[in-house]
């Protein structure tokens, strides 16, 4: 059953805005910095420094739906640093409104006091409810296995980019699998290496630049297919 309510969370079509956001893909594409002959060396590259880092605040949040003392500190001690993370505003909201609306989604569904204290206490203080801890929390909540959520989050992510670079340019249905399908052993080892993050998490860092200027450059786009 947990695996179940997994692969239903994981779903690139769960209704939480997913499809609207490309986090500043469409401006590398619009650029033309980001083409379909270098989208698998981008992948891996976001796999080795965004995706590791999304990761560990997934596998951090987990751990904290057994935690009882101190939980609404833990939780928005967790958001609050990954805002301050994302330098750029329009990732930061897109992350925003997808944890908000996730977790939303997930209390629907089961109806976890846990879950709504985490939305109560978030909006009460006006943080951002980030979509990495969010999942991170819900399959923990829901006793899933740590590291299947992990990795379930993290391959959810990436089908979400190529699903946006499906719109943004010429990458047929045959060539996005053949490359979801290639870059699953860096996944594997992404996880892994969240693994070891999350025992010294005062080692967190992310260094993404590219990303992150096209994030700050998307509104300066004459014609946008996505919010971010």
């Amino acid at each position: 059953m947990g695996l179940l309510r997994l692969m239903q969370l994981a779903d690139s079509a769960l209704p939480i805005g997913a499809l609207s956001h490309s986090f500043g893909l469409e401006t590398l594409a619009a650029e033309e910095i980001l083409t379909v002959s270098g989208l698998e060396a981008f992948l891996i590259s976001y796999l080795e420094e965004t995706g590791a880092f999304e990761a560990t605040f997934c596998r951090l949040a987990y751990r904290l739906a057994e935690q009882k003392d101190s939980f609404a500190e833990s939780w928005l001690n967790l958001n609050q640093r990954l805002s301050a993370f994302k330098l750029a505003r329009e990732a930061r909201l897109a992350s925003a409104t997808l944890g908000r609306r996730f977790v939303q989604l997930a209390f629907n569904l089961e109806d976890s006091p846990k879950l709504r204290i985490a939305l109560d206490i978030c909006k009460s203080s006006d943080t951002e409810l980030h979509h990495s801890p969010a999942f991170g929390l819900v399959g923990g909540v829901l006793g899933i296995e740590e590291e299947a959520v992990v990795m379930a989050y993290l391959h959810q992510s990436v089908t979400s980019l190529i699903s946006a670079c499906q719109r943004l340019m010429p990458l047929g249905q045959s060539l996005a699998s053949q490359i979801l399908w290639s870059i699953k052993p860096k996944l594997g080892e992404a996880v892994k290496q969240s693994l070891e993050v999350s025992q010294n998490p005062e080692k967190l860092h992310n260094f993404s630049p590219m990303l992150e200027l096209g994030s700050l450059r998307h509104s300066l786009l004459t014609t946008r297919l996505f919010i971010s």
